[in-house]
């Protein structure tokens, strides 16, 4: 989808959704959370060009492919966390949403510890 047509679409559900909340609030809630899941999944495979990109520039620097394909994963878990907790405070759930930030920081913490790891071991393999 071109970005006149997300546009489009966040304008018309928002719409929607201002229109329908004061009869319907639930209503409104499952428009908003259609309308965000649409807007993720149609922007999802633009991605497939970027991940490509960086693969390429990781072989020809030598960077090994696991810490590519890990720092990738990360970013790609980032952006979920941050789209859920997003959903989740548009439909009233601070609490869910403060708790789901806490646990997506401990994953991106867990995953990442491999590459800080990697990176200790070689500043002691430099120093004499």
């Amino acid at each position: 989808m071109e970005v006149m047509q997300l546009i489009g679409i966040a304008i018309i559900s928002t719409t929607l959704c201002l229109v329908i909340k004061k009869d319907r609030p639930e209503m409104a809630n499952f428009i908003a959370i259609i309308t965000g899941i649409t807007i993720l999944l149609s922007v999802i495979f633009k991605l497939n060009f970027i991940i490509e990109s960086i693969q390429s520039l990781a072989d020809k620097a030598n960077i090994p492919t696991m810490y590519i394909s890990l720092i990738i994963k990360l970013i790609g878990i980032a952006y979920l966390m941050e789209f859920a907790i997003q959903l989740c405070k548009d439909c009233g759930e601070g609490n869910i949403a403060s708790k789901l930030e806490f646990g997506g920081k401990i994953i991106v913490m867990t995953m990442s510890f491999p590459i800080l790891l990697s990176i200790v071991e070689m500043i002691i393999n430099i120093i004499p």
